[in-house]
């Protein structure tokens, strides 16, 4: 049973304020190769993270770095 459908979006520049402004930002919410990514790459990883833990819901128990997400190139 579906019980909602999301979007989750972030602004790229703000995002790039608050990972410049928060040291250890970076290493918390991404794995060694999502950090290394330039920063558009990483605000589209972050929405695709918080869609999923939105999606399992709040008592899911998910650590940042339990998610990656990558490219099949």
């Amino acid at each position: 049973m579906i019980d909602g459908i999301g979007i989750d979006v972030v602004d790229i520049e703000r995002f790039r304020e608050s990972i410049d402004r928060t040291p250890g930002l970076r290493e918390k919410l991404f794995t060694p190769a999502e950090a290394s990514k330039p920063i558009a790459s990483l605000a589209a990883r972050f929405a695709a993270k918080e869609a999923l833990y939105k999606a399992l819901s709040p008592a899911h128990g998910l650590a940042w770095h339990e998610a990656e997400v990558i490219n099949f190139e």
